[in-house]
């Protein structure tokens, strides 16, 4: 098949590649405005475009720019607060090479410019009087700063500034967030809390940089730029295969969605909501996930069921509902064959339990029902209320809040209850664009 011609893909590439030269080019300059020797500036300028290219968009929101280990050590090299026009340099640059560059810019713009200020301000206050050679531009390789830097005294300075660095960039990103839908406290741990081991090891190499560039001068900037790259590719490696997975289970549960069209997308809008609903309730990320995936296979036994029971529009009888109360047994097995999967096998098997003990399969009552479980629960019931059923119209989401008050505390967990309540009352928009259309 013939490649097609886009002059507005074209148009845009060549966009992206003009700014981010120019990013990388701001870099360079500045580099030499410090007074950094040329062929030195030159090396920054080709490190900085190779750590721009790699910045990582993050799922949740927030992003990833290996530069910054970088901008953290030509902060501590120069301590000069042009340094920030370079950061500002490796931020355009970088920006441009994520997937929605307009969305990053904004962010990566004034952390590249803030974070390289304040880290100066707090080196400039740090530095014993007696080395600092802050001043006129000038190659910091040689002389008293060279020796304080290698010793021991310098340690907390430079894990000062280190710290300082960290602090400002992800501050700003934060305040100018660009996923409303998480709080302050859930976009940093999804961004930064379960990526902090990421961010501390670049930002730690981009100190030792600024130590050994007093010794090794620009070749500092090379060799250490390669563990950077290799931080970097685990941590994309990782958030490929967690879309990998998802993907894959969004696409196993569909093969369960498709076989009734009143269930259509079913497990999707349940997985979603029950995500919602545990990152409200404060759990960890590794726990929300285990939920998302239980929801997203909690009906995968019903594959073995008679679609006539599926679909019967009536009320089912005595042998039907029995293998219908089945099919949480039959989905908890298959996932429990998944080693991937484990920590999802009970939110699977327990999701049509109820506190007064009236549920199935255990007879399980209040907490000895998996708190995932609880939540699944929950959305289950509220989705399968607000969606078309044979025997039955859709509810309104009120009607169907209303019904879940009602069994607060027999049918259903009152605290996940509560939570939903909370939600819909302060995120009703994001409720809304999880329910049937």
């Amino acid at each position: 098949m013939p490649l097609k011609f886009s002059p507005k893909a074209c148009g845009v590439s060549a966009v992206r590649i003009t700014v981010f030269v120019v990013g990388c080019a701001l870099a360079g300059v500045t580099a030499l405005y410090v007074g950094l020797q040329p062929l030195h500036a030159l090396v920054i300028a080709g490190v900085g475009a190779v750590l721009s290219f790699v910045a990582t968009e993050l799922p949740w929101g927030g992003f990833l720019f290996p530069s910054d280990a970088l901008v953290l050590a030509l902060s501590l090299i120069s301590g000069r607060f042009e340094i920030a026009v370079l950061g500002l340099g490796v931020a355009i640059a970088g920006s441009s090479a994520v997937g929605k560059p307009r969305r990053a810019s904004l962010v990566a713009c004034l952390r590249g410019l803030a974070a390289p200020l304040v880290t100066v301000a707090f080196w400039h206050r740090v530095i014993p009087s007696d080395v600092s050679v802050f001043g006129p531009p000038r190659p910091l390789a040689v002389g008293p700063y060279a020796d304080w830097i290698f010793s021991a005294h310098a340690v907390p300075a430079v894990l000062g500034s280190t710290a300082v660095f960290l602090a400002v960039g992800t501050a700003v990103e934060i305040g100018f967030r660009s996923r409303r839908d998480f709080n302050l406290r859930q976009f940093w741990l999804l961004n930064f809390g379960r990526n902090f081991h990421h961010l501390i090891f670049t930002l730690l190499i981009g100190a030792i940089v600024a130590v050994a560039y007093t010794d090794m001068g620009a070749l500092a900037f090379v060799l250490f730029a390669f563990p950077i790259l290799l931080t970097r590719d685990a941590l994309k490696r990782s958030l490929d295969l967690r879309k990998s997975r998802l993907d894959a289970l969004r696409a196993l549960s569909s093969s369960v969605d498709a076989r009734d069209r009143y269930t259509y997308d079913h497990s999707n809008r349940v997985s979603r909501l029950s995500a919602l609903l545990a990152r409200e309730m404060g759990f960890p990320e590794n726990t929300v996930e285990a939920i998302e995936s239980g929801a997203l296979l909690h009906d995968i036994g019903k594959l073995s069921m008679d679609i006539e029971i599926l679909s019967k529009p009536g009320p089912l009888d005595p042998d039907e509902r029995a293998a219908m109360k089945l099919h949480p047994i039959e989905s908890a097995e298959v996932v429990s064959r998944v080693e991937l999967f484990k920590g999802a096998v009970d939110v699977v098997r327990h999701h049509h339990e109820r506190p007064d003990g009236a549920g199935y399969p255990d007879g399980l009552k209040t907490d000895q029902i998996p708190i995932g479980a609880r939540i699944l629960n929950v959305a289950d019931a509220f989705d399968a209320m607000t969606s078309d059923r044979p025997y039955r119209r859709r509810r309104s989401m009120v009607e169907a809040l209303e019904e879940l008050r009602k069994g607060s505390g027999s049918e259903f967990d009152p605290v996940v209850v509560e939570y939903l309540i909370k939600i819909l009352k302060n995120r009703t928009d994001e409720v809304a664009a999880l329910q049937v259309r």
